[in-house]
């Protein structure tokens, strides 16, 4: 992630930064002598960039001060002023940026986790975001699936406009490759009376890090069975395990909001272990009720 330490904290820094005194910027700098729109800090694939927009007092990276239009590249540590009166700030994180929310009326910000953005809070999920493999970034609300663009402003128990970068964050810094739900092999153990269900998930050699148990592994169930039966039965791989959504709640004995906590924690529980699209979990079908469980290579047995 990106981001700027100043002297009011510390901000994460969505894919484009508008910087000024506007209050439509991005970060609202209130010093008398910081132009309307002085700069923008903007991701450029591998870097930071800072550009100054022609402001009347200077955008500063060190002790230089940039050309009216001039850019220059930033690593972690570069200190940034903008004019002489709103203080030194500093790229204290020079990561690739997440997609983030800020809540419109009092400019709170959320950040997504393994490519996983829950509104208006984790606990309390009202609405998901997330990007799939193609790039594009949805909006999953009320059952329902729709694409998203960045700057969207949302309802989720208040206002929220999305900050959503064109790619995600690939490759971890230490090189290391982050894992995908399509890498997975969940491993379900399941009591004689079924009231215990653990879960083990194993990418190449790796076991990842999960609770032995969880309120939503009894919908992974559910839905992991319905993905074996059709493979045994010999559906399509793309018709697999596919379930409307009053059938799997009529199974679970729960209602609608109940459900979008479950797959809210089960999604969220992956993006903490860090799988990069946490979201692919479970599949919902646009335009449709219809949902899956996202991995193939399951396992069912019996719990010791």
């Amino acid at each position: 992630m990106g981001v700027l330490r100043g002297p009011e904290g510390d901000v994460e820094l969505p894919e484009r930064c508008l910087i000024g005194r506007s209050r439509g910027c991005d970060l609202v700098l209130a010093a008398r002598d910081v132009s309307g729109e002085h700069a923008v800090l903007q991701w450029s694939a591998t870097h930071w960039e800072l550009r100054d927009l022609g402001s009347r007092n200077g955008s500063y990276v060190g002790e230089v001060r940039l050309t009216p239009g001039g850019r220059a590249t930033l690593a972690a540590g570069a200190t940034l002023q903008f004019g002489h009166e709103s203080g030194t700030w500093q790229l204290i994180d020079a990561g690739a940026p997440r997609a983030l929310a800020v809540a419109l009326v009092d400019g709170t910000r959320r950040a997504a986790e393994g490519g996983y953005l829950a509104l208006p809070h984790e606990s309390e999920p009202r609405a998901a975001i997330y990007q799939t493999g193609d790039g594009r970034w949805w909006l999953e609300q009320d059952g329902a699936t729709r694409e998203v663009e960045d700057r969207t402003v949302i309802d989720a128990d208040g206002l929220w406009r999305v900050c959503l970068p064109a790619r995600a964050a690939g490759p971890r810094e230490d090189g290391a490759s982050l894992r995908t739900v399509a890498q997975l092999r969940l491993r379900f153990a399941v009591s004689d009376d079924e009231e215990e269900v653990e879960l083990v998930a194993c990418s190449g050699e790796r076991r990842l890090d999960l609770q032995a148990r969880a309120p939503h592994y009894p919908l992974l169930l559910l839905l992991a069975r319905r993905r074996v039966a059709d493979v045994a039965a010999g559906v399509p791989a793309g018709e697999q395990g596919w379930l409307r959504q009053g059938e799997l709640l009529a199974m679970l004995g729960m209602k609608e909001d109940r459900l979008g906590v479950l797959i809210h924690g089960a999604r969220a529980q992956l993006a903490r272990a860090g799988v990069a699209d946490a979201a692919a979990l479970i599949e919902r079908r646009p335009g449709t009720r219809l949902l899956r469980l996202g991995v193939a290579a399951i396992e069912v047995v019996p719990l010791a």
